[in-house]
């Protein structure tokens, strides 16, 4: 494999910015992407990956970002969130949001207990099992990432921590986006909602 190409923390970000801006391009003027609600961050992230693989493909050279900025754009990423939160609007939710939470703790419990049956499947160390259940896939990268540098730490160091995590997350997370806009396209149109 020949020396990688190394993107520099600026770069990276100002990257990261455009393959949004593309992603909200492709999504608002790609039917099929527009009709089954697919992100803008997963439809321009699904084009970088493969322009990212064809260099890797085609001239043998993996392409690595610096992730300097990743931090503190994770904590301004929560941050937002958490001011938008209401009791109220949770109040509001009644019946239906309680169903919905109940649903959300059978599959927290069996993505769990998939975590830690793959981590033996593959004979990885018990602690990866974090990686390859709830953390990572309702969590994603945030939690992954705060989680990592314990589990490496618990492990002794052992190789991959981060790039096992941050890839279930990713699985997860597009998984989630190209069967969730579809379902919900199918149950708007169903009930005509």
């Amino acid at each position: 494999m020949s020396e990688p190409i190394t993107i520099d923390a600026f770069v990276s970000v100002n990257a990261a910015f455009l393959v949004y801006l593309l992603g909200a391009y492709l999504t608002r003027n790609v039917a099929v992407l527009r009709d089954f609600n697919i992100p803008e961050p997963v439809s321009g992230g699904l084009l970088a990956a493969l322009l990212t693989m064809a260099i890797y493909v085609i001239w043998d050279r993996p392409v690595q970002f610096d992730l300097a900025a990743r931090d503190y754009f994770l904590i301004v990423f929560f941050t937002g969130i958490g001011l938008n939160a209401r009791i109220s609007d949770l109040l509001k939710g009644g019946l239906p949001l309680a169903i919905l939470l109940g649903l959300t703790i059978v599959y927290v419990v069996l993505q769990n207990l998939i975590g830690v049956a793959g981590a033996r499947i593959f004979d990885l160390p018990r602690e990866f099992s974090v990686l390859l259940s709830s953390a990572a896939l309702i969590g994603g990268h945030g939690t992954v990432i705060a989680w990592t540098p314990r589990i490496e730490e618990m492990t002794g160091g052992a190789a991959g921590v981060s790039e096992i995590g941050v890839a279930v997350a990713t699985i997860g997370l597009v998984c989630a986006a190209l069967i969730g806009g579809p379902i919900a396209k199918y149950l708007i149109n169903r009930w005509k909602l």
